[in-house]
């Protein structure tokens, strides 16, 4: 089971601190599971039902899916600075972004796949031994290295607010 945010710091923490000394390989299975569940569930959404509006949430599977989005470049970037051995210093980020605007979710769903694409390439490529001295501050949860951030962000994140959830339960409002 994965941790809930309403678990506080200390189970965020202790859950990606357990799940990250896993190694390399067992973020990426997690990171790449919960990308594949995500990728089943838009993957033949029309735009229509993309954006309805339905009694099983107050957000739309577009408004889920492009918060989902907006931090991924941001993710990359770090994941790619601080795997390199190299300090990462990043803007402050908003809790709760919806980040940038698409003109359909067609638009939206391919930038997610690339974005997704682009992680787990950095994640394949890193070295599992370098940068993990190296941390960048998280808001909530306080310092992460490269490998608990990318556990943090692709994976406890998308379970901890439960989008996936929020998705399954859309699409079957939908389907009713």
């Amino acid at each position: 089971m994965v941790v809930r945010l309403d678990e506080g710091r200390d189970a965020i923490r202790a859950y990606v601190s357990e799940h990250a000394s896993r190694g390399l390989a067992h973020v990426i299975d997690l990171v790449a599971d919960d990308n594949n569940r995500i990728l089943t569930l838009i993957g033949d959404l029309t735009e229509d039902e993309a954006n309805a509006v339905t009694p099983a949430d107050e957000w739309r599977v577009f408004d889920a899916m492009r918060h989902l989005s907006a931090g991924i470049d941001r993710s990359r970037a770090r994941l790619e600075t601080l795997s390199s051995g190299r300090a990462f210093v990043a803007p402050p980020a908003q809790a709760g972004q919806m980040g940038a605007e698409y003109a359909s979710f067609s638009e939206l769903r391919s930038a997610y796949i690339d974005g997704m694409a682009a992680i787990l390439a950095v994640l394949r490529k890193a070295d599992a031994t370098v940068g993990l001295e190296l941390s960048a501050e998280h808001a909530a949860f306080g310092p992460f290295n490269w490998l608990e951030w990318a556990l943090y962000s692709h994976h406890v994140h998308v379970h901890a607010h439960d989008h996936a959830g929020q998705i399954e339960n859309i699409r079957r409002a939908l389907r009713d």
